[in-house]
């Protein structure tokens, strides 16, 4: 199974405990907390938690997220993952380091995922045919819902947004 995905400038990778310093200081980052629906203040212990959580969510098939790496650095400046992992339906989130937002890298991200849904799932073991995601983005955060409309997320409820492959 290839679990690796090189994009044009970014590297898809599932996420590992080596990425948790790193993962902790975007998650830390002020800009992106204002947004997430993590408990705040994170510690490094909960990112390893939420890292092990996410591996052990790949192994039972309901969850799959990956580290976004830049090419040329192999630097993690955030993440994109499936989450709750159900039949026909899964979660989408993520998450980008301020440092490098408005530069595509999440829309490079994004185009990826819903490209190629079925094949991502597959090796996770199920027989799942997600015919839809869903995503939950704060009100306030608007580049993200800017993202979600680019890619014909349709907004439902509140925070709620829904894509039908």
């Amino acid at each position: 199974m290839n679990n690796e995905f090189a994009l044009s400038r970014i590297t898809l990778k599932p996420i590992k405990h080596r990425d948790c310093s790193a993962l902790w200081a975007i998650l830390s980052e002020p800009l992106v907390t204002q947004f997430n629906d993590y408990a705040v203040p994170l510690t490094r212990d909960d990112v390893k938690q939420l890292i092990q959580d996410d591996i052990t969510g790949m192994y039972e098939g309901n969850t799959l997220r990956f580290g976004m790496y830049l090419l040329n650095t192999s630097t993690l400046i955030g993440c994109i993952g499936l989450y709750d992992i159900e039949e026909d339906t899964a979660w989408l989130g993520f998450e980008l380091s301020p440092n490098h937002w408005g530069n595509g890298y999440m829309s490079e991200a994004l185009a990826f995922i819903l490209t190629n849904i079925t094949a991502l799932v597959t090796p996770l073991g199920n027989e799942l045919s997600i015919t839809s995601l869903k995503t939950k983005v704060a009100i306030e955060n608007t580049q993200s819902q800017q993202l979600l409309r680019r890619f014909k997320f349709t907004h439902v409820a509140s925070e709620q947004w829904l894509y039908q492959l």
